[in-house]
């Protein structure tokens, strides 16, 4: 037995150690290395230290940058959530012969992404020759300079995350759903659940874990924005999103003004408020609790 025990254990450290080996030479020395570059010396301030993450905070930039940061994530990780449940639910409870198709078509906006994406966004509202020009023009949108204002703008880069990242996590969702014994589903049918029951009843919490996990994810992502402003704002409309998200304040703060020390502080900044979260999210919903544990 303490044989077996051994080998299991070796085992384990075998299929473990790779993703340890990337993920310190990938997360852990980035982020020593962002720390130590955010208190050394810079441009504004030569001493370095701590006094450069004030330095960053009172940038006249900083506030508007969170805030549509911020205002981004409020909308996109909510319809995010409810869209790929709504739909993973929905492939689930009807199925039919050709799901599969259902599921692979979900996976192609995926495809594009970041610069594509954004191009291929670009071209759907286009009022003149766009496919929605007759929508468009309904309500009185007749030049891509109407929608492509700064007040739009979080609404625009949050349909766009949605459309390309909700075909993924709706297959991962599924396959979530899958695990659930059917014992369970018809047990809960023979005491009265319709679908909706079974769905708020049943299925999302025996899926908890994976909505938590999807959740900490699409929050991180969300933060973090930087793909579609920096395009929209370098390739389409030259000044709208100027410093727009956390990200391209930092961006512009390395490889415009060299304030290298600047960048590094609003990253670790960011990366405090995505652990935070993360953090916030886990024990509340009790992640890592097993199902022994819950008893």
């Amino acid at each position: 037995m303490k044989s077996k025990k051994r080998d299991s254990t070796a085992a384990g450290w075998v299929m473990l150690t790779p993703f340890l080996l990337f993920f310190v030479m990938f997360a852990i020395i980035p982020i020593i290395l962002a720390f130590k570059e955010s208190l050394g010396p810079s441009m504004q301030n030569e001493a370095g230290g701590i006094k450069n993450y004030w330095i960053v905070l009172h940038d006249f930039r900083f506030t508007s940058a969170a805030k549509n940061t911020l205002i981004f994530m409020l909308i996109s990780a909510p319809v995010m959530t409810v869209v790929v449940l709504g739909l993973a639910l929905l492939l689930d409870t009807y199925r039919a012969k050709w799901h599969q198709y259902v599921r692979l078509a979900y996976l192609i906006p995926g495809c594009y992404v970041g610069a594509a994406g954004v191009l291929v966004w670009y071209a759907a509202l286009e009022p003149i020759i766009g496919p929605f020009r007759e929508v468009l023009n309904f309500f009185g949108i007749e030049s891509q300079g109407q929608i492509f204002k700064p007040v739009y703008l979080p609404l625009i880069f949050a349909m766009m995350a949605v459309v390309s990242n909700a075909g993924g996590w709706i297959v991962v969702q599924f396959g979530g759903l899958q695990e659930i014994s059917d014992e369970v589903i018809e047990a809960a049918k023979i005491d009265g659940c319709g679908n909706f029951q079974l769905a708020t009843k049943i299925k999302l919490p025996l899926i908890k874990k994976n909505v938590v996990y999807m959740v900490v994810l699409v929050v991180a992502a969300s933060v973090q924005i930087f793909a579609e402003p920096f395009i929209v704002n370098s390739a389409i409309f030259r000044g709208v999103a100027v410093d727009w998200s956390l990200n391209q304040l930092s961006y512009d703060l390395a490889f415009t003004e060299g304030d290298f020390a600047g960048a590094s502080a609003v990253s670790v900044m960011l990366l405090i408020v995505c652990l935070i979260a993360a953090l916030i999210l886990i024990f509340k919903t009790k992640f890592f609790e097993t199902g022994d544990e819950s008893k």
